[in-house]
């Protein structure tokens, strides 16, 4: 998607205009500095006039929404864009968009950059609301002019997911969280069904959406399972829509337990060490197991093995069966398949985040995903990289990555840099805090509780999960105010 290009060139400021900034806000104008404004405002306005004469003109002569106007728009919203004025780039936006369909209908793919720059200045103007419609009116136009690109229409798709992702990390309201995200499990059922009519659910094209889904049934544990009132909100919203089922345990001897029902709240009763909606994990399990049965079908020796190691990681999570197996069997396979034995045992000799947001089937991608996150010069320690937590009540849950910039939260967050063992199960312990950012942060125990809450994948050494110490990892978390 071309968001991030659209916004950079919207939001980008003139070095004119900053130092116009600095002189006005930081230091007392001089003389000189005032003779500076002024002459910057005089040239402005003089531009100004000059392409609203032009558009005058343009106007009588073509009338209001002729494609002569295009480009003088588009000069004054660069000007007003260096003045930060976002109500006047956004009316000139939407009277570019105006001239656009009158010249080509409501229903043309060159449409879609227009709205993607008019959505990123409303992203400039905090209009949440707005951003929204853009997107489902882009996914629209996805639908309905590439019918038949079934990547663009699933790209459009979790774009709205990645906003209301982004919404949930800006919100402080839980009921209003627990909402955005279950908008977003919506989309994702949507995506299961597209991907299964049009791709089918054992195709290799079906496999990094599909383990999308899965990733989502996490999501949502993590959700049902969330601090300060969220989790709450998220049990009866999930009931409300779903049922119960999915909130009712079978022990291992076989009997149910079976959730409380109030008029107002609802009680889940679960298994003991288990979370609440445990039933959800396993069918993410499910889900992950089908995709690995598919690639047994195909000669790849390597996507086997990769698939298998996903696998692996909700068997730990849904506490499934031999998850360690899972690991050594993918190993193998990997060293069987000729991939460098250094640097496969090199990746299963550290810990990693379970389950991992994105599939790889190839062990390269896997393996350069890990360590673009690593600093190379660290030496103390097994470094594992960054985890940022999603919002305060989802303290152990990972904020969900995009590779578009123009999805990245840009926040102040705060960061403890910690050492820790992770045990042959994937459980954190003996966390300790090494540095912070800021250096007074007092957070230290929700930072402990955090970190021993969030599920690892166990190192492999020797062909068999062992502990680690001095695992190495920058914690990042916004608090709220």
């Amino acid at each position: 998607m071309s968001i991030h290009r659209n916004f950079n060139k919207t939001i980008e400021f003139s070095a004119i205009a900053l130092i116009s900034l600095l002189l006005t806000v930081a230091f007392p104008a001089s003389a000189a500095e005032d003779r500076l404004l002024l002459t910057i405002e005089s040239e402005t306005s003089e531009q100004l006039a000059e392409y609203r004469q032009q558009i005058e003109d343009l106007e009588f002569e073509h009338g209001p929404y002729h494609s002569s106007l295009l480009e003088p728009l588009a000069s004054m919203i660069a000007l007003f864009t260096e003045l930060r004025d976002y109500e006047q780039v956004a009316e000139l936006q939407n009277r570019q968009l105006q001239v656009m369909r009158t010249e080509l209908g409501f229903e043309h793919p060159d449409l879609i950059p227009q709205i993607e720059a008019i959505m990123a200045t409303q992203l400039a103007m905090g209009n949440w609301e707005e951003v929204s419609e853009h997107l489902e009116h882009i996914r629209h136009l996805q639908t309905t002019v590439n019918g038949d690109d079934t990547e663009a229409l699933l790209f459009a798709i979790q774009d709205q997911i990645n906003w209301l992702y982004n919404r949930i990390a800006m919100l402080d309201d839980r009921r209003e969280q627990a909402r955005q995200f279950f908008q977003a499990r919506d989309l994702y059922q949507e995506i299961e069904d597209i991907v299964e009519e049009r791709y089918g659910e054992d195709s290799l094209e079906a496999a990094p959406w599909l383990y999308r889904v899965a990733y989502s049934e996490y999501q949502l544990v993590a959700f049902l399972n969330a601090a300060r009132g969220l989790g709450s909100e998220s049990v009866e919203r999930l009931v409300r829509q779903e049922g119960t089922f999915g909130l009712e345990s079978q022990n291992r001897n076989g009997f149910n337990s079976n959730s409380f029902f109030g008029n107002r709240s609802v009680v889940p009763v679960i298994d003991r060490g288990r979370p609440i909606g445990d039933a959800y994990l396993r069918d993410g399990y499910t889900l992950v197991d089908k995709l690995y049965d598919a690639r047994l079908e195909e000669p790849d020796l390597e996507a086997q093995a990769m698939m298998q190691i996903y696998r692996a990681d909700f068997q730990l999570l849904a506490d499934r069966g031999r998850a360690i197996r899972g690991y050594r069997e993918a190993l193998e396979k990997l060293l069987d398949a000729g991939l460098p034995e250094e640097d496969v045992r090199w990746y299963f000799e550290r810990p990693m985040v379970i389950p991992q947001q994105t599939l790889h089937l190839t062990f390269a991608d896997a393996l350069h995903a890990v360590r673009s996150h690593i600093d190379p010069e660290a030496e103390e320690g097994i470094h594992i990289g960054e985890f940022t937590s999603w919002a305060e009540p989802l303290e152990s849950t990972p904020m969900p990555r995009n590779d578009d910039p123009f999805w990245e939260v840009d926040y102040p967050f705060k960061s403890a840099d910690l050492s820790f063992s992770v045990s042959s199960r994937g459980g954190a312990s003996s966390v300790d805090v090494l540095a912070t950012d800021p250096e007074d942060l007092d957070s230290k125990r929700s930072i402990w509780r955090a970190v021993r809450d969030v599920h690892f994948r166990p190192a492999i050494i020797d062909d068999r999960a062992r502990r680690v110490r001095d695992v190495r990892m920058r914690y990042r978390f916004a608090e709220e105010d």
